[in-house]
């Protein structure tokens, strides 16, 4: 297995990609995934905006480009009235094998209210028409509450998904009468040879109902290492947490099978409150770390660490 200590970061020295759009809690700026391009060498970010519950929650998201993966210019974005939805959360952009780009992005549908995916085709990614968007994943196809938050791999040709999911199990009540609760969120894995059909959903990563992290589920991303991968995830021990989630280090030999390495506490956070969603993309030997970060104000901005694997 890989050494631990390679994927050490120090949140507190990120460097600044997005600024909340206001003050104070429940602004955030996040939500990201991130793709790298070896024919052009450009970077590309997805990332959305939100405000307080009260205020709209969402609105708007984004993608940007970069050369250098830590300054990055906006070349599409979309409104959360563009997707008829009440709150547009996590997407993820990928280079199609056929061509062109993909992005996969999750929003609360306001017809609804349960939170889908769906998938926008273009040649370039500043030419995503949200119109032209097609689901691909119904919770109710799997007899789910919800999926959300898609981290999209093509491996072997194939389109390996992962998505956060309701679990199995939210509670157990016990002989005696007690009720004991087990989590809110679940990771589940799709895999489809088009990437527009995904009909089977498989339990990959679920929550344990102990622990700092024994409530949430939930995987960011799949870093390849030498012997298999490191993977970050978010955790939670309650409710409130679903806010504030701290970040976890797991390994996985085979994309299928996770084995937690922090049970003791999370791998980073801030001191004010979470690192969460933290996107681990490499290139060659160096990792681009993307994440919200909890400012002093309890805002969340953005930003990006590097890690030198050579």
């Amino acid at each position: 297995m890989f050494d631990m200590e390679k994927l050490r970061f120090d949140p507190e020295e990120g460097i600044t990609v997005r600024e909340p759009p206001g003050q104070g809690y429940g602004y955030w700026a996040g939500g990201m995934k991130a793709a790298y391009d070896p024919d052009t060498r450009k970077f590309y970010l997805f990332y959305r905006q939100r405000v307080p519950l009260e205020r709209g929650r969402g609105g708007r998201c984004a993608i940007a480009e970069s050369e250098d993966g830590i300054h990055f210019r906006d070349i599409w974005s979309a409104t959360k009235e563009d997707f008829l939805a009440n709150s547009i959360e996590v997407g993820c952009p990928v280079k199609d094998p056929a061509g062109g780009w993909r992005l996969y992005v999750s929003y609360e549908y306001a017809e609804g209210d349960y939170w889908r995916v769906d998938v926008l085709q273009g040649e370039t990614l500043a030419d995503l028409d949200v119109q032209a968007r097609r689901t691909v994943m119904l919770p109710q196809d799997y007899g789910l509450s919800f999926v959300k938050d898609p981290v999209v791999y093509i491996v072997d040709g194939r389109y390996h998904v992962y998505v956060c999911g309701s679990p199995r199990q939210r509670y157990r009540v016990e002989e005696d009468g007690t009720i004991v609760t087990i989590g809110h969120d679940a990771t589940l894995l799709m895999v489809s040879d088009d990437g527009l059909h995904f009909p089977r959903a498989r339990y990959v990563f679920e929550p344990t109902g102990e622990g700092w992290d024994g409530m949430r589920a939930r995987i960011n991303c799949l870093i390849p290492m030498e012997d298999g991968y490191a993977v970050f995830y978010d955790g939670g021990a309650g409710f409130y947490d679903n806010y504030e989630e701290w970040c976890g280090l797991a390994y996985s030999p085979d994309g299928v099978t996770f084995t937690r390495l922090t049970k003791e506490g999370p791998w980073v956070r801030s001191r004010y409150g979470c690192v969460r969603y933290v996107y681990g993309l490499r290139v060659e030997d160096t990792i681009y770390c993307y994440y919200e970060y909890t400012r002093p104000d309890l805002s969340h901005e953005l930003r990006v660490s590097k890690i030198e694997l050579g």
